[in-house]
């Protein structure tokens, strides 16, 4: 987006971190007092104290198939390799078997991930060292270069679901440094700017958060079906279907939110005036009144809901009997006031409207 939200670096990370629903496990790993710079440098202190963790309870380890040519026979012998060692009279035997080793791809990505961050442009030199020290002592683990697609392939359970945030913050730390070639190292991309990605992370994260913060509301997925009767059979096409971003409902209430990472929640009309974003306002009433079809969700509230950029807004209107309001989050704020701000945003629909309405 041309014009990002501005956030205090912590506050990106716990987006994110609730975004991933492992916010209870990222407030174990002390992030200092000291403000990041940058997300890299937060990212790096981070994934440094994760990795030091693991270290002192042990990398995880898993069966690898390994091929070695040995003294003596283990596992299965590879019968063809093993008659060519015996023709050139090497006193060796070609054996396939399993062997219990921590040089397995979660631990790969965790030690590239400290090597990738540490020659950031942008790193704190002491943090960089730190780093590089870390992956050093990761000695049974395999140095890979690292893809996108390795993160795809890490197969977690159970036992290991540990390594799950770790590898997250990995993840983001990946997207947040690109090849430099000039300077032989990574320079940071500003993942914020990236509008796709973080509306995205912005629908998880207050998701997430309500689901985690509150006990008045059930978080639930919701779609939704058109009030429509079909009059055509060509079959050329049909409607799409309607997921709402985020559904909270309760004994007497139910709320459909809709979130827009956008950097404006206002227009410019044609006379110079500002009004409400149209095609947000649209979709949300298309929601509710296609929703109301089900008699559970006649009197069904809508939220817009953008992060703050400028002005605040909290606007709401009584529309064709459903209650809508317009809606800012200041991400720029100590991160209690944001939690504080999104639980203020859940109070109870203003009786006024609903007098007014019944009459």
């Amino acid at each position: 987006m041309s014009n990002a939200p501005q956030i205090p670096i912590e506050n990106v990370y716990f987006l994110f971190c609730y975004a991933w629903n492992r916010f209870e496990e990222a407030q174990s790993i002390p992030i200092g007092g000291t403000p990041s710079p940058d997300l890299p440098n937060l990212l790096g202190r981070v994934l440094l104290h994760g990795a030091r963790a693991l270290l002192r309870r042990g990398l995880d380890r898993n069966y690898r198939d390994v091929a070695e040519e040995i003294p003596t026979v283990r596992g299965h012998i590879d019968l063809g390799t093993s008659l060519r060692l015996r023709a050139k009279n090497v006193r060796r035997i070609a054996c396939e078997f399993d062997e219990l080793s921590n040089n397995v791809l979660h631990n790969q990505i965790i030690k590239a991930s400290l090597k990738r961050l540490a020659r950031g442009n942008s790193i704190d030199p002491k943090l960089a060292h730190e780093l590089v020290l870390t992956a050093q002592r990761m000695g049974g683990v395999s140095d890979i270069w690292l893809e996108r697609s390795a993160f795809a392939r890490v197969q977690l359970h159970r036992n290991n679901a540990y390594y799950d945030l770790l590898l997250k913050v990995a993840e983001l730390a990946f997207d947040c440094l690109l090849p430099d070639p000039a300077a032989g190292g990574f320079a940071f991309h500003d993942v914020l700017r990236d509008e796709t990605k973080m509306a995205r992370v912005f629908e998880d994260f207050v998701r997430n958060f309500y689901r985690a913060e509150q006990r008045e509301f059930v978080v639930a997925p919701l779609t939704i079906s058109w009030d429509a009767i079909e009059v055509s059979t060509t079959g050329a096409g049909r409607l799409p279907t309607m997921i709402v971003d985020v559904y909270l409902r309760s004994a007497h209430r139910r709320l459909i939110i809709d979130t827009k990472y956008y950097a404006k929640a206002l227009q410019q009309s044609l006379y110079g005036s500002e009004s409400f974003q149209s095609a947000n306002l649209y979709q949300l009433f298309s929601y509710l009144k296609n929703a109301a079809a089900d008699p559970a969700f006649a009197g069904c509230e809508g939220m817009l809901l953008y992060p703050q950029v400028g002005q605040v807004l909290k606007e709401t209107f009584w529309i064709q009997g459903h209650e809508v309001t317009v809606a800012t989050l200041n991400l720029d704020q100590p991160w209690r006031r944001v939690s504080d701000a999104l639980l203020a945003l859940l109070s109870p629909p203003n009786p006024i409207a609903t007098v007014s309405n019944a009459a």
